[in-house]
């Protein structure tokens, strides 16, 4: 069962299924839980309108400033999965880069499909000389098609460096 989450004497951050998600919330949104040594200092409280609360002893119980906790925060808003979380969280442990979850979500993807189709891995062409030059290079495919896509000619794609835009 989902139930919300907040610090310790705070309002409430987000929501979780258990304490473990709960304490890792807290550290996420930058509030610094205290160490979770003991799991019954999470506890499942009842809070307001008769919905349960997790409750998590914090340093703080208000956002301090912290550039990194904000960015998670905003992240987590963006779209949910199924069963209510944030949906960026679990995108990111399957390694998809937030501008591709972003974009996806743009093209009105769910969060649920946002957060969990893996990324579309581009195979080289064996046929093509130069890509398979590019390669041995260290140059991704992707790199190399869109240098030619770009009207760099072939030969200067494959074999050039990063200041490929000067030939």
């Amino acid at each position: 069962m989902i139930s919300n989450v907040a610090p310790l004497g705070g309002q409430t951050i987000g929501q979780a299924a258990n304490r473990e998600e709960a304490w890792w919330l807290c550290l996420r949104y930058g509030l610094k839980p205290l160490p979770m040594n003991d799991p019954s200092t999470v506890r499942l409280v009842d809070g307001e309108n008769g919905a349960e609360v997790w409750t998590v002893p914090c340093e703080h119980t208000k956002y301090p400033y912290d550039r990194v906790a904000f960015e998670n925060r905003r992240r987590d808003g963006l779209a949910t999965l199924e069963n209510g979380l944030p949906a960026w969280p679990v995108a990111e442990e399957n390694g998809i880069a937030f501008q591709t979850f972003r974009q996806r979500l743009k093209r009105g993807w769910s969060g649920e499909r946002a957060a969990t189709e893996g990324v579309r891995e581009i195979t080289p062409n064996p046929d093509d000389e130069w890509e398979v030059i590019a390669l041995e290079n260290g140059l991704s495919v992707r790199a190399y098609r869109s240098r030619v896509q770009a009207g760099c000619p072939e030969a200067i794609a494959a074999t050039m460096g990063l200041s490929w835009r000067n030939w």
